[in-house]
């Protein structure tokens, strides 16, 4: 199942001036201002509310969840919190981000979110990956 939302719970208009912001940003877009870029533009880092999320999953007699894919502690612990059980949770594979969204998952990763392996480092979150003006 996908809950299907987008951006951090902005709003499509204030996700798309954050991803144009991100892009025009001096040195391009990098991890290392990928939440910087994002709170400067919605005044927030995060708009999303995960506790109501599982009421969802209560709804279709959901009890357990035997492979949970996804970065988000709010949402892992929304889930448990709700008395739905997690039988694994598994990082997002490497081979299926593509290369100009490693901005964010490094990013993330570097914040705290679940994954697999070290985060990256502070020179790692420095260089430019996202997609530029071209």
């Amino acid at each position: 199942m996908y809950f299907r939302k987008e951006g951090r719970g902005l709003g499509e208009v204030t996700k798309f001036l954050v991803y144009n912001a991100r892009r025009r940003q001096e040195g391009g877009d990098r991890a290392e201002q990928y939440f910087a870029r994002t709170e400067c533009v919605a005044g927030v880092q995060d708009m999303r509310f995960q506790e109501l999320m599982p009421d969802v999953l209560h709804w279709l007699g959901v009890r357990t969840i035997h492979r949970l894919i996804s970065m988000s502690h709010m949402k892992y612990d929304a889930i448990v919190a709700a008395g739905i059980e997690v039988g694994e949770r598994v990082p997002i594979p490497d081979a299926l981000v593509p290369r100009d969204a490693r901005v964010e998952m490094d990013a993330k990763r570097a914040a705290g979110y679940f994954g697999d392996g070290e985060a990256p480092d502070a020179a790692e979150l420095g260089k430019a990956k996202g997609r530029g003006l071209e």
